[in-house]
């Protein structure tokens, strides 16, 4: 939240992020770099974790999270600064998608989106994973991943904390 000039990609329509994550799921597809362009300004920070358009990561936060989740599905995104005439490489990341791990003690907002998250308690034991058919992305970490994430000063990183059912 505290990142003023973060680096943001033009925008992309919602058919070619469907485009994108359905090349996750399918393995015969030919995975080349994505190409995004980034909008210009008088400073611009990369942080280690963007969420527009689709979630992004440096190297720096993919060899954290493939510690703990080996076959993490990646792809490379160059994102191109026209005005500074840079490239940054980084990766598109598509965590597993669970389904079935909210309470039914989680509220929503009238729109449909996440109030406030609580997971089951008998759930799998994933470190990584996001959950399915949202209207935002939301990724969920263990613990011991969050930890490491956070030994290590990765930036643009929002980690908070959620509540498990209590066990009857």
């Amino acid at each position: 939240m505290r990142w003023i000039h973060r680096a943001e990609t033009e925008p992309v329509g919602e058919l070619q992020r469907r485009v994108w994550s359905q090349a996750f799921q399918d393995s015969n597809i030919d995975l080349r770099a994505i190409s995004l362009n980034v909008r210009g300004g008088v400073h611009v920070d990369y942080t280690d974790y963007m969420e527009h358009p689709i979630p992004l990561v440096s190297d720096r936060l993919l060899e954290v999270l493939t510690l703990y989740q080996p076959r993490l599905k990646r792809r490379a995104a160059v994102l191109t600064d026209r005005e500074r005439m840079t490239q940054e490489i980084y990766w598109a990341i598509h965590p597993p998608e669970l389904a079935n791990v909210l309470s039914p003690h989680t509220k929503r907002r009238i729109d449909g989106s996440l109030e406030q998250i609580v997971l089951r308690r008998e759930m799998v034991e994933v470190p990584l994973f996001q959950l399915v058919d949202l209207r935002e992305t939301v990724m969920i970490v263990n613990l011991a991943l969050a930890e490491s994430i956070l030994r290590r000063d990765i930036t643009g990183v929002r980690l908070v904390k959620l509540e498990q059912e209590l066990t009857a």
